[in-house]
Order: C-alpha cells, then sequence, then structure tokens
C-alpha cells in the first residue's frame, strides 16, 4: 500500500482514470468545480463566487456527480465521504497494481524455454563435437531462435565463445554483392567478439577475393584468439537463398565445415544455421551446407508440452479449456504462449472470451494475422494459391514454390506433398479475406 499523500492532484487524476475506463469520458468544467470546492469543504452556496452558477445547478451537479462515482466506484459516495471513499479506492488499486506486477515479474520468470526431446539433447552433444554443424527448420514463430539462443547458452556453460549473426540485419543491396556482403558479415561477427574493426579493415586485401579475404580473417585474425571453440550462429540464412551470393555463401559455409575434419585450427568453430524452408536453389551436392551436420526440425508442441506452458503460466487448468485452446491454435508455440501470457496478466478475461474474438481484428492476434495478411496482399499468386488452401475441405497440391513460401510464413503444414492450414485460427481468419 502506498504511503504517498492522498492530494487533491492524485484524486482528481484517479477519478478521470476510473471514469476513462468505466465510463470513457472524465468529469465534465461544472461537475470539476463542484469536485474541487468539495475537496476545500465548501458549500454548495459559497461554489457560485466567480461562476455564473446558481446554488441549485451546483446541488444538482453535485448529485449526479456523487451518482455517477457511486456507480463506478460500485458503493455509495456522498459530498461528505467522497474523500475517504476515493483514497480506500485508490490505495486498492495501488496495492494490485503491486500485485499485478509481482505477478507479471513471476509469470515473466517462470514462462521459460519449453523443450521438445529429444532435440536439446541431441543439441547439446552435438555443439560439443569439433567442426559441428547444427541445421534447424522450421517455419517463422515456431521457436527456432528460442532453441538457438539456448544452444548459444549451453555452449557458454563450457566456455565456449559464441556469436550470432541475423541476415535479417543486412540491407537487400549486400545480398547482391558478395564483397560487400562478407565484408558486411565479418564486421558483424567482429563486433560481437568484441575485435576492433581496424583488424578487419587491416586484413582485408582488395587485390584477393572476397572469400579468401573472409577465410583469412577467420584463420588469422579470429580462431587463433579462440581459447576452447567458437559457436556461430546464423539466423534467417533462407533469406540469402534468392540472389546470387548464395551459392558463393554456402559453399564457403560447407568449406568450413569440411576443413573442421582436416586443420586443427578449424575444428574450434561450431556453426549453428536457422531456416525457415527447404533449400529450394540448386546447389552442387558437394558445396551444400544442407546435407551434412546435424538437421533439427522443429515441430509443433505435443499436449505434455501445452500443459507445461499452461503451468509455467500458473494457470490451474483442466483438460477441456487445453482442449478448447488447441482447437484453435494446434500446438503453434507463438500463438500458444501469446494466449497464455494474456489471459495470466488478465484476470477478468475468459478463454470463451479470447478465443470468440480470436480470429478478428478486435483479438489478440490483430497484428499478428494483419502482418500476414499484408505480405499476402503483395503477392496475389501465393494470396491465391493460399485461399485455394483455406476454403478446402482435404489436402491442396499447390506448386512447390507456393508450397515453400506458404511453409515459411508459417501458414500451412505439409502432409506429404500436400498442404493443409497450420491451424484453425488461419483458416477462419483468412478464408473469408482472401
Amino acid at each position: 500500500m502506498s504511503s504517498e499523500e492522498f492530494t487533491y492532484e492524485i484524486a482528481k487524476n484517479f477519478i478521470d482514470e476510473v471514469l476513462q475506463e468505466k465510463e470513457q469520458q472524465y468529469l465534465n468544467d461544472a461537475e470539476n468545480i463542484v469536485f474541487k470546492n468539495s475537496w476545500e469543504y465548501l458549500r454548495y452556496r459559497e461554489m457560485v463566487n466567480g461562476f455564473n452558477y446558481t446554488e441549485d445547478y451546483l446541488r444538482g451537479i453535485g448529485k449526479n456527480l456523487w451518482d455517477k462515482l457511486s456507480e463506478v466506484l460500485g458503493e455509495k459516495v456522498s459530498k461528505t465521504n467522497f474523500k475517504s471513499t476515493l483514497e480506500r479506492k485508490w490505495k486498492e488499486k495501488q496495492s494490485k497494481s503491486k500485485n499485478n506486477s509481482e505477478v507479471n515479474r513471476q509469470i515473466s520468470e517462470n514462462a521459460t524455454y519449453i523443450e521438445r526431446p529429444p532435440i536439446e539433447s541431441i543439441c547439446d552433444d552435438t555443439i560439443l563435437q569439433p567442426g559441428s554443424l547444427i541445421r534447424i527448420k522450421a517455419p517463422k514463430k515456431m521457436g527456432k531462435t528460442w532453441l538457438a539462443n539456448r544452444i548459444l547458452d549451453q555452449a557458454k556453460k563450457h566456455d565456449y565463445q559464441t556469436a550470432s549473426i541475423d541476415l535479417f540485419d543486412a540491407d537487400t543491396a549486400y545480398f547482391k554483392d558478395l564483397d560487400k556482403f562478407l565484408y558486411w558479415f565479418c564486421r558483424g561477427l567482429g563486433r560481437e567478439l568484441n575485435v576492433p574493426k581496424e583488424i578487419l579493415h587491416e586484413s582485408w586485401d582488395e587485390e584477393d577475393s572476397s572469400k579468401v579475404n573472409c577465410n583469412i580473417y577467420f584463420k588469422e585474425c579470429l580462431l587463433p584468439k579462440v581459447t576452447e571453440a567458437l559457436v556461430l550462429c546464423i539466423d534467417n540464412i533462407d533469406l540469402i537463398f534468392p540472389h546470387p551470393i548464395a551459392e558463393d555463401f554456402l559453399g564457403l559455409l560447407r568449406s568450413w565445415h569440411e576443413k573442421a575434419k582436416l586443420k586443427n585450427l578449424w575444428e574450434k568453430l561450431r556453426l549453428v544455421v536457422v531456416h525457415c524452408t527447404e533449400i529450394y536453389i540448386t546447389l552442387d551436392i558437394n558445396k551444400s551446407p544442407f546435407n551434412v551436420g546435424e538437421h533439427i526440425e522443429l515441430p509443433e508442441f505435443n499436449l505434455e508440452q501445452v500443459n507445461k506452458l499452461t503451468e509455467n503460466y500458473q494457470l490451474n487448468w483442466q483438460v477441456e479449456k487445453v482442449k478448447q485452446l488447441t482447437d484453435l491454435v494446434g500446438g503453434h508455440p507463438f500463438l500458444l504462449d501469446k494466449a497464455l501470457s494474456y489471459l495470466a496478466t488478465r484476470q477478468n478475461l475468459t478463454l470463451s472470451e479470447l478465443l470468440e474474438k480470436a480470429p478478428t481484428n478486435e483479438g489478440i492476434y490483430r497484428s499478428h494475422l494483419q502482418e500476414l495478411l499484408s505480405i499476402l496482399e503483395t503477392n496475389p499468386e501465393l494470396k491465391a494459391a493460399f485461399n485455394q488452401v483455406v476454403i478446402a475441405t482435404e489436402c491442396v497440391n499447390l506448386e512447390s514454390m507456393f508450397t515453400y513460401k506458404l511453409y515459411s510464413l508459417g501458414l500451412v503444414k505439409l502432409v506429404g506433398n500436400d498442404v493443409i492450414p497450420r491451424c484453425e485460427l488461419y483458416r477462419q481468419y483468412f478464408s473469408g479475406r482472401l
């Protein structure tokens, strides 16, 4: 409970907050006059001084004001008790806000990574192997970055150095020029490892190819400084697939993996690459990093993992509630986490109310759904392809490129060579908008 003095300014702000929340309005001019003067213990006949109001008019305004406050505060409010009532209600709100903050803190602490065995143990074992390569694949919002960060955290426990480069941070222009891209890549890596940028500049010889320069930077400037191992995570690597430099960069990654088998220095380098789709460009089988190393494909949460997530959010749910939510969003980690975190911090909101609005622009997923719709709107052919999927009553066979793109966005599940909507939420939302 707050020890702060309950002043007129605090009382006025509190009334405005409550009225705005319950009635979508504030005190009008006449009500403000009555409230301020009542705070100073003036009688109605004393309030008329300096205003063009009669005593009877202000008395009527006062009656309406106390009735209005009685309604929004849930108990009788009058000119004689409004101060004490407001102060008590304000302190109750302060205490509740403090409790909610504590609940939110506890939820934040408890909402930890949900394991999907045996994936984590496979990654833990693999990252300890000299020159190892882990390939994590899953659609957007399925927890790839969570897993990648967990791998990096595990690596740090073994005193490995770690670095993470997200290709989403690269300007599109870099994807068209291998020299610019590899210089950007090395500069970002150096920044992650606190290597002065002057070292990169001094080691980069314009007379050599950019791949040679990149190899020299690793061999002479980075790996010798690593005591145990360097775990390098490259996120969103599929962003490079459509661009001319893809073959060279992916071939470079494969060459690092191969060097680790022959040269002790390169054994220190462990790679984690993260992508949304299968590789859909033609690569020499001997130059592709996607047919070597440990392949990890993230599935949706199963029932046990969904239950674990509800426990983390301190929601004591019965089986029926879990089923209601998973019937709409399946085992989709992001959609589940969004709903559970929202419900955990809003005790007055029921699951039924959340689910009713979920497939609409009034629901908690509106930003996520609108973002996906916007992407589809910019690609009419992809939009038409997904429309086939959401209106169908069975699996749909699409052109491979449409399948890749829709899977990457997380909009569909693969059923053999066919696809279906990833969850009922997507079917309901998009069926009337495409």
